[in-house]
């Protein structure tokens, strides 16, 4: 039998009348005969199918069942989430890991991108140093230089442009990448150009045609530790961006620059 579907058997039933009529049941009861029970993976919710009151008097022998509930994934996500921050981070200030998580959550669902690639960006960015900062002075989790971060952060209408601030500074990060996705068409075009420049690749394709594959070297980098991620989280794994293999397509690009 399933394990997660345990069957009860009803041996004694005791009504009695409150308020209109509801009746408050006692319920003695033993797993059926050969059950198995097994701890699960993670925690579950349990849905109990009441019998209705017709069922009840025809007495005992009478079936509740007990129905295991699988965990939100939303839940799941965030939990692994601020375990994870939680072990690279421990020395995180304000917003802590729980804030931190859910700041990721909000913007990365809000834009449409995947938490776990904002999560392989930061590693790859900083190593989760909230006070790193570049030889070309970008700084912060996701390693923005100070006028983009304040200029994402005044559009977004966040409280204070702090690079340094984790929140702040994945706010305004994976809104910054949002931007990239939109203008080139692609996460991992957008990859290089949060890495290389968006002025910077656009000149590229409209010189040649097609990114260098040089340039590819960072989203490479990303999605490899976005795939460490996925297997920790026990995820599905995506192909990887193969050394040497078809480019993403090119055909978007435009060459305004992105903010």
């Amino acid at each position: 039998m399933d394990p997660t579907d345990y069957t009860y058997s009803v041996l004694g039933v005791a009504t009695s009348r409150l308020g209109a009529g509801v009746g408050a049941v006692l319920l003695a009861a033993v797993p059926a005969p050969q059950a198995v029970l097994t701890r699960p993976a993670a925690p579950v919710k349990a849905a109990v199918e009441v019998p209705s009151p017709s069922a009840l008097a025809a007495g005992p022998g009478t079936a509740v069942r007990f129905r295991a509930q699988a965990p939100d994934p939303r839940a799941r996500m965030r939990a692994w989430m601020v375990a994870e921050l939680t072990e690279r981070v421990p020395d995180l200030g304000e917003p802590g890991p729980a804030g931190l998580a859910a700041a990721i959550l909000d913007e990365a669902g809000a834009a449409g991108l995947d938490p776990l690639l904002v999560l392989a960006m930061i590693e790859v960015e900083s190593g989760w140093d909230p006070g790193a900062v570049s030889r070309r002075g970008a700084r912060g989790l996701m390693q923005l230089r100070p006028a983009t971060l304040a200029s994402e952060a005044r559009e977004a209408g966040l409280d204070g442009d702090d690079p340094h601030h984790p929140e702040v500074n994945v706010r305004a990060g994976i809104r910054y990448l949002a931007r990239l996705v939109r203008q080139f068409g692609d996460d991992d075009l957008a990859l290089v150009a949060y890495n290389t420049g968006p002025t910077r690749l656009a000149s590229y394709v409209q010189a040649v045609g097609e990114v260098p594959d040089h340039l590819l070297a960072y989203a490479r980098r990303v999605r490899r530790e976005e795939r460490v991620l996925r297997r920790s989280l026990g995820a599905e794994v995506p192909p990887a961006l193969a050394s040497g293999g078809a480019a993403p397509a090119v055909a978007s690009v435009r060459a305004a620059p992105v903010r």
